[in-house]
């Protein structure tokens, strides 16, 4: 019998009832209450399979934010003594422990949010602990430097960001290197900086080699945009206010801006670089 809890996925109607379905499935006996669709014994739906409060099993067509395994940002709807409760898109809510919250969890905010089958009650649960669930160390060479992953923000530590590689390990973004604000959450292209001695592995938003350089002039030039046209920093500035100012080391700082003079975009002025416009776009604002 296949497993059915916690997925949307095509299941089997073993029986017709005046009321709906029932749909058999490894856990047990699935009720999908329906009326409207003339479904038939031996037909394929795709269904959801979750426990309603009266803790039976039962079927719905709707597909949930979220399934179990997966990592999805939900908003919570209530949060009180027994524990949160998020909304992912179905009429029962998805409870979140005390035990499973990583800070306690403010009704209107969303969290990223990791889904579970919890073995003592066998139901599904959530966990904002997301990195409870998934290897921070990772024994087995599968990521080299340079390498392109997926990653979906987690939470702030005293370091940076914690983040979910590929839906499958944890991974640190180290806050002084960052070159774009960034929340929990998100979901980003990164790419492996290090994979550490110890099995751990870290992050980097900019691409490798030459392309990090690229990456960076354009950051440059969006900063010089937002900040007037003039930027207080020069090839003489100091490496740490470069790298918290920009989140870039002084030699790719110094590379970005080298590329920016070559096309005549910047020029140095008053101990800064100046954005360069032309009498075109003067005449255009």
């Amino acid at each position: 019998m296949p497993a059915g809890l916690g997925l949307f996925k095509k299941q089997k109607i073993s029986k017709s009832t005046p009321n709906g379905f029932i749909i058999e499935v490894a856990e047990g006996s699935a009720f999908l209450p329906d009326k409207e669709n003339e479904f038939s014994e031996g037909d394929e739906v795709e269904v959801f399979i979750y426990h309603d409060y009266g803790g039976n099993l039962t079927a719905t067509l709707t597909k949930p934010f979220i399934e179990i395994n997966q990592v999805v940002l939900l908003r919570i709807k209530a949060s009180g003594g027994k524990g949160a409760f998020a909304d992912w898109g179905l009429d029962k809510d998805l409870f979140i422990p005390h035990a499973e919250q990583h800070i306690p969890l403010e009704k209107g905010a969303s969290y990223p949010v990791y889904a579970y089958i919890d073995k003592v009650s066998g139901r599904i649960t959530g966990s904002t602990q997301v990195d409870k669930h998934f290897p921070e160390t990772v024994t087995d060479k599968l990521y080299e430097a340079g390498n392109e992953v997926n990653i979906t923000i987690l939470k702030k530590t005293d370091l940076g960001f914690k983040a979910l590689i590929d839906d499958k390990h944890i991974g640190l973004l180290y806050e002084n290197e960052l070159i774009q604000p960034i929340k929990p959450g998100d979901g980003l292209t990164a790419y492996i900086k290090t994979h550490r001695e110890d099995g751990k592995i870290d992050l980097t938003l900019r691409k490798p080699g030459y392309d990090e350089v690229l990456q960076s002039r354009d950051f440059l030039l969006d900063k010089l945009n937002s900040e007037g046209g003039f930027l207080p920093f020069n090839d003489k500035s100091d490496p740490n206010e470069i790298r918290k100012v920009f989140g870039i080391s002084k030699r790719t700082f110094k590379a970005a801006v080298g590329s920016l003079l070559k096309e005549k975009v910047i020029e140095f002025v008053n101990n800064g670089i100046q954005l360069i416009v032309d009498e075109g776009q003067k005449g255009d604002s």
